[in-house]
C-alpha cells in the first residue's frame, strides 16, 4: 500500500531532522530540477516518492530552519507547473525564511526572474507578484515577454498589484 504524500513527506524530514544546515543544503543543491508537469513521469508513484516528495520535505525544512540560500536553491529546482497543486505552497517556504525581510527575498527572486528554466521563472514571477515590491516592477514588465503564457498571465496581475500600490 502506498503511504500517504503528507506521511512521506513527514517521514523524509523525520530522517533529516538531526542532518545539519550544511547537509540540508548539500542535499538540496544535488537534486536535479523537478521535471515540468507535463512529463510523464508525473505520472509514476516512483518519481512522486523519490523526487517530489524529498523536494517538498527539503523545502519544508529550508522553511522551518530559515535556511536563506535554501531559498534559491528550491527555485532552481522548481518545476514548470503545479503537479498536484504541490508547488504553490512554495512561497509560503520562502516567505517564511525571510519573513520579515521581504526585500531580500526580493532581492533572491529578482536574480532569478529571467532564468533559462520555465520553472524557475514561474515560481519567481508568482513570488514576486505578492511581494508587491516597487523594486520588482521592471522585472514582471520583462516578464510580460515571455515565452510561455502563464508566466505573462502572473506577470501581468503583479503589475495590476503594483499599479493599485501606487495609486493609493
Amino acid at each position: 500500500m502506498i503511504s500517504e504524500p503528507y506521511k512521506i513527506i513527514k517521514r523524509y524530514v523525520a530522517e533529516r531532522s538531526s542532518a545539519s544546515n550544511d547537509t540540508i543544503l548539500q542535499e538540496l543543491s544535488g537534486l536535479e530540477p523537478l521535471r515540468d508537469e507535463t512529463d510523464p513521469l508525473w505520472d509514476t508513484d516512483a518519481y512522486w516518492n523519490n523526487e517530489a516528495y524529498r523536494f517538498l520535505a527539503l523545502a519544508d525544512l529550508v522553511g522551518m530552519r530559515r535556511l536563506r540560500s535554501g531559498v534559491r536553491l528550491l527555485l532552481e529546482r522548481a518545476c514548470f507547473g503545479d503537479p498536484g497543486e504541490t508547488m504553490r505552497g512554495l512561497r509560503h517556504c520562502s516567505e517564511a525564511v525571510f519573513n520579515p525581510d521581504w526585500d531580500g527575498l526580493a532581492a533572491v527572486c529578482l536574480s532569478l526572474v529571467e532564468s533559462p528554466r520555465a520553472g524557475t521563472r514561474l515560481w519567481t514571477v508568482d513570488q514576486l507578484t505578492v511581494l508587491d515590491d516597487l523594486a520588482a516592477e521592471s522585472a514582471l514588465r520583462r516578464a510580460l515577454s515571455d515565452d510561455i503564457a502563464e508566466i505573462r498571465a502572473i506577470a501581468k496581475i503583479g503589475i495590476e498589484r503594483l499599479e493599485r500600490l501606487k495609486s493609493k
